[in-house]
């Protein structure tokens, strides 16, 4: 009974001792909240990205390109989005207003805990549409988070906020846009994303390499972005609405699998009663995923 009231006691001091050190600290400012969250003077609208995956050799890099539609709803000197382990060539960085004008940043400044890069303009940019231009250099990355290669293809996972390690963008659920995306990529490799192909063009023929160009997303958060580079086999339904992507081993056992999510598709669309149409439903296997599935627009991929 002594002992369990020296204890007791000695609990009591701690946690009083604890408690005034905390005191201490928020009358120092130590303790001051870290604000994760995003300036709301700047809207995203629009996304172009193009990016070039080095999947074949051994540098796991990629290429990135954004021109980003934004509104700027505040007059500011200075544009916060995110980034993560992305090289930016700031000689190339613009900002260019609905006149044409070109304005360059002066400085940029980045805050590693947030992952947030702010852009700072020495003139103040009045409220208006603009087009954020930007190029980089990323990484490929080995933990199964943002862009990332394992066996020879190369894919991505953008939940919860891992879209910022492929491009720099406003990586919030609610910042939602529309995107265009175009992958550079061997011939023998195809490029899947959220959307159906709108076109493809071999690129003057270097090094056996084509770009594919995909149609305008609806508008959706930076999260749902999705895409994948590999040498899978596409086994389509009926009405090709329904593709299984899989090693070209595996494609005569894709049936059931196939015929499991088509069903559930229909099933879900009578049970929600959504007009809302996906123009196509890609099923894509990979050997390694940080999460069971991930449910992205048009392009579920699983472990």
């Amino acid at each position: 009974m002594v002992f369990l009231r020296l204890l007791l006691s000695s609990g009591l001091i701690f946690a009083a001792a604890t408690a005034l050190l905390v005191d201490e600290n928020s009358k120092n400012g130590s303790s001051e909240a870290v604000d994760y969250r995003l300036p709301d003077n700047v809207v995203p609208i629009h996304y172009n990205i193009k990016l070039i995956p080095y999947i074949e050799e051994d540098n796991f890099t990629f290429d990135g390109e954004i021109a980003a539609s934004i509104e700027i709803c505040e007059a500011t000197r200075n544009l916060s989005l995110h980034a993560v382990n992305l090289t930016i060539d700031e000689a190339v960085t613009s900002l260019v207003d609905s006149n044409g004008d070109i304005h360059a940043p002066t400085t940029s400044d980045y805050d590693d805990l947030t992952e947030i890069l702010v852009l700072n303009f020495e003139d103040e940019l009045p409220p208006g549409t603009y087009v954020l231009n930007m190029k980089y250099v990323g990484i490929l990355h080995n933990d199964l988070h943002g862009i990332f290669k394992t066996s020879w293809l190369a894919t991505t996972h953008f939940e919860p906020t891992w879209a910022r390690r492929a491009f720099p963008c406003w990586d919030e659920p609610a910042l939602k846009a529309t995107f265009n995306i175009s992958i550079k990529h061997h011939q023998s490799y195809t490029a899947v994303s959220n959307m159906p192909i709108r076109e493809q063009d071999t690129d003057g023929g270097e090094g056996g390499t084509v770009w594919t160009h995909f149609h305008t997303t609806p508008v959706m958060s930076t999260y749902l972005v999705a895409f994948t580079v590999s040498d899978y086999v596409r086994v389509p339904n009926a009405d090709g609405t329904v593709n299984m992507w899989c090693r070209s081993e595996l494609a005569p056992y894709s049936k059931l699998a196939q015929d499991a999510a088509e069903k559930a598709g229909q099933l879900l669309t009578w049970y929600t009663n959504s007009t809302d149409r996906v123009p196509k439903m890609d099923h894509l296997a990979v050997p390694e995923f940080s999460a069971g599935a991930m449910e992205n627009w048009g392009l579920i991929i699983y472990l």
